[in-house]
C-alpha cells in the first residue's frame, strides 16, 4: 500500500499511490501517519511532502519518505459556491460554513420538492436559498457545488447537471457513513472531504481531503450533571423500522431495571407512534445540544450521534441485537464506545458507562482519527480549500446522460408508486 500525504495545491506523482490525502498543515499529521501505518502494516510505504517534515523530527522510520512536490499556483479570482443543502441537518453544516465569513460568495438550493425542513431552517435564520433548478444553475455557474449526500438520485442528477456545465461537485462528509451498501456513497462526486483519516482506509476512492466535520467543531466537552440516559430512536427510510418498538421495549426495560431515568429523542424522520413509551421528545438539528447537554448515556443504533455524544463527552453503548451490518469500524473498546447485542449486556454496559468521566487521551486519539482534528478548525480548512484550491476538471460522461434520463423526478415518482401497488415485482431475487 503506497499512500502520499500532502499539503500544497498539486502533486505530480499522484497516479503512483494508492491513496492521496491532502492533510492541514499541523501536529494532526502524526496523528495521521500513525493510525495508516498500523492500519497497513506491515505492507505501507508513506510518502510525504517536505513541509510536514518539522512535525517528525527524530522519526527514523524507514517506511517514511518526504519529498518537495510541483506546486500549483491556487486561484485568486472571487469564486462562487453553491451549497445543496437536502435536509435541515444538512443546512445545518452549510450554516456551520458560510456564517464564518468566508473568502468566497455563495448561495443556497435546497431540493425541489419535500426539503425536509431545509426551507424552513433556513427561513427562521433569514438566509436566502432557492429551489433547486438546472436553469438556476445555468444562470449563477457556480465554480464549485458542495453537497452533503452525492447517492440519492436526486443528488446523482444534478452531479450530472453540473458534469455538463463543466461544474466540479465536492461531497462533504456530515456524519458516520456506511460506506460499504450498494448505494455507492461518497463514489458519486468528483472530490470529497472526510471527518477523519478512519474513512480514508475504508472509503474506496484514491484522493481525499482531510478536513474534519465542520459541524463538530462547535461541540465541546463541558462538565454537566447527567439527569439522564438519552436514547436515540432513528429507524428511518424504511431502515429498519420493522423492529423499532422490539428496539425501545428491550432498551427501555433495561433502563427501568437499572434504576436509570431516561429521555426518548426521536429522529425529526422517523415515523413511528411512539404513544406507549414515556419521556419521548421529537429531535431536530437544533436540540440536540440541549438533550446532549444533560445526558449521561446515549444508547443508539448506527447514528451521526456515536461521535457527537463523545465530542460531548458523553459515553456510548451501540445496541444492536439485530445484527445490523456495519461497513464502518467504529474501535468499539471497554471504556467509552460499547456494543450490546442482547439485553443482559445492555444492562450491564448502561451501568458500567452512565455518568462515567471518559475524558482522556484514548478519547482524543479516537476523535482525532475518526472526526476531529486536535489542531485545526474545520470550518477554516473547508472554508480554505474551498475559496483557493483548483478541483477536478469534469467531463460530461455517457453515465451522467443515463442519469440527466432515468433520474428524472416524474419517472422516479412513478417507479415509486409501482413499488407500492406492486411490490412483489421489486422484491430481489433469492
Amino acid at each position: 500500500m503506497r499512500i502520499c500525504l500532502y499539503n500544497s495545491f498539486g502533486n505530480s506523482e499522484a497516479g503512483s499511490f494508492d491513496k492521496i490525502i491532502w492533510c492541514p498543515l499541523s501536529w494532526d499529521i502524526v496523528h495521521t501517519a500513525e493510525f495508516l501505518r498500523k492500519n497497513y502494516d506491515p505492507d505501507i510505504t508513506l510518502q510525504i511532502e517536505v513541509v510536514f517534515k518539522k512535525y517528525f523530527r527524530g522519526d527514523t522510520d524507514p517506511k517514511k519518505s518526504f519529498f518537495n512536490p510541483v506546486k500549483l499556483s491556487p486561484g485568486r479570482k472571487e469564486r462562487l459556491i453553491a451549497f445543496y443543502s437536502q435536509s435541515d441537518t444538512l443546512a445545518n453544516n452549510t450554516y456551520c460554513l458560510t456564517s464564518e465569513n468566508p473568502d468566497f460568495k455563495y448561495i443556497n438550493y435546497v431540493p425541489a420538492g419535500k426539503a425536509e425542513n431545509a426551507d424552513h431552517f433556513f427561513a427562521q435564520k433569514n438566509i436566502p436559498y432557492h429551489r433547486y433548478s438546472y436553469r438556476h444553475l445555468k444562470g449563477s455557474q457556480p465554480d464549485v457545488l458542495v453537497l452533503y449526500n452525492d447517492w440519492t438520485k436526486a443528488a446523482i442528477r444534478i452531479i450530472a447537471h453540473c458534469h455538463l456545465l463543466g461544474i466540479p461537485v465536492v461531497c462533504i462528509q456530515e456524519s458516520i457513513i456506511d460506506f460499504g451498501d450498494s448505494f455507492r456513497r461518497m463514489q458519486h462526486a468528483d472530490e470529497v472531504m472526510i471527518q477523519g483519516v478512519r474513512s480514508a482506509a475504508i472509503l474506496p476512492r484514491n484522493h481525499f481531503f482531510l478536513t474534519g466535520n465542520p459541524r463538530y467543531s462547535h461541540f465541546v466537552s463541558t462538565n454537566r450533571t447527567a439527569e439522564y440516559a438519552l436514547i436515540n430512536c432513528n429507524f428511518t427510510y424504511n431502515i429498519l423500522e420493522e423492529i423499532r418498538t422490539g428496539w425501545l421495549d428491550d432498551v427501555t426495560s433495561a433502563l427501568d431495571e437499572a434504576g436509570i431515568n431516561y429521555l426518548i429523542s426521536q429522529h425529526p424522520r422517523d415515523n413511528g407512534d411512539l404513544a406507549k413509551y414515556k419521556n419521548v421528545i421529537k429531535s431536530s438539528s437544533t436540540g440536540l445540544d440541549e438533550q446532549l447537554g444533560k445526558a449521561g448515556l446515549l444508547i443508539t443504533r448506527f447514528s451521526s450521534l456515536i461521535h457527537e455524544s463523545l465530542i460531548r463527552g458523553v459515553p456510548v453503548v451501540y445496541y444492536n441485537p439485530h445484527n445490523e451490518s456495519m461497513h464502518y469500524d467504529f474501535d468499539f473498546d471497554q471504556k467509552f464506545l460499547m456494543i450490546a447485542r442482547e439485553k443482559n449486556s445492555l444492562k450491564e454496559y448502561s451501568a458500567m458507562l452512565y455518568k462515567k468521566d471518559i475524558s482522556g487521551n484514548d478519547l482524543e486519539s479516537y476523535l482525532n482519527e475518526h472526526c476531529l482534528p486536535a489542531e485545526t478548525k474545520p470550518v477554516s480548512t473547508i472554508n480554505y480549500l474551498l475559496s483557493e484550491n483548483n478541483f477536478s476538471n469534469v467531463k460530461f460522461s455517457f453515465s451522467d446522460l443515463l442519469h440527466l434520463i432515468f433520474y428524472r423526478p416524474f419517472l422516479i415518482s412513478i417507479v415509486q408508486k409501482f413499488r407500492k401497488v406492486l411490490p412483489e415485482l421489486f422484491k430481489p431475487v433469492n
